[in-house]
């Protein structure tokens, strides 16, 4: 699944997004849910890596399915999970086999059009791709402080902990931001500017 360009990926991924949302059989949307199961499992990541991600998921979908069934009906509810699940493990799985540069890359091809108008679409595609790699280091860093604090016995205050993840959260975005500037990326004026 690697060797598959990530614009196909992606392609296949919206289309399916729009099908699952199409399908109000629930005995098919399981078996899409098992195809995307058998799809991640394909991987062959540990499971160590993958238990985290996808408890969160599951612990997320359950509160939706619960939530709307209490307030719609159960078989909504039941339906509404199957679709999210399934596309959820779709995406994960695209995300495992996608190396980062791929996603530079499609970003980059999306939004040339805007270079048309002023901007610049290598740096819009920089920005958007730091931005998704930026969020699993922003969790560790939430988990160590949460973890520090906890032994410290100042898990219960909300200051404590918000207050060193946006320090280092800060810190770490200046790093990025002087790495960029010191290999002198893209300083190249835009074609499309004035």
């Amino acid at each position: 699944m690697s060797r598959i360009p990530a614009g196909i990926k992606i392609g296949v991924l919206f289309c399916a997004g729009i099908g699952l949302y199409l399908i109000t059989a629930w005995a098919v949307l399981a078996g899409l849910l098992a195809l995307a199961v058998a799809l991640l499992l394909w991987m062959r990541e540990p499971a160590r890596r993958l238990a985290r991600p996808v408890g969160g998921l599951l612990i997320i979908i359950t509160v939706v399915v619960i939530m709307t069934g209490l307030t719609i009906g159960w078989q909504p509810g039941v339906i509404a999970g199957l679709r999210l699940t399934t596309l959820c493990l779709l995406a994960y799985a695209i995300t495992l086999s996608t190396p980062f540069a791929q996603f530079l890359e499609l970003f980059e091809r999306v939004l040339a059009p805007t270079a048309r108008i002023g901007l610049n679409p290598a740096r819009i595609s920089l920005a958007l791709s730091l931005t998704v790699r930026f969020i699993p280091t922003l969790r560790a860093t939430y988990d160590q402080i949460r973890e520090a604090q906890y032994a410290r016995g100042l898990h219960r205050s909300p200051l404590a902990l918000l207050v060193p993840l946006i320090i280092r959260a800060l810190q770490s975005a200046e790093q990025i931001s002087e790495a960029i500037d010191a290999r002198a990326y893209d300083t190249t004026p835009n074609r499309g500017a004035k």
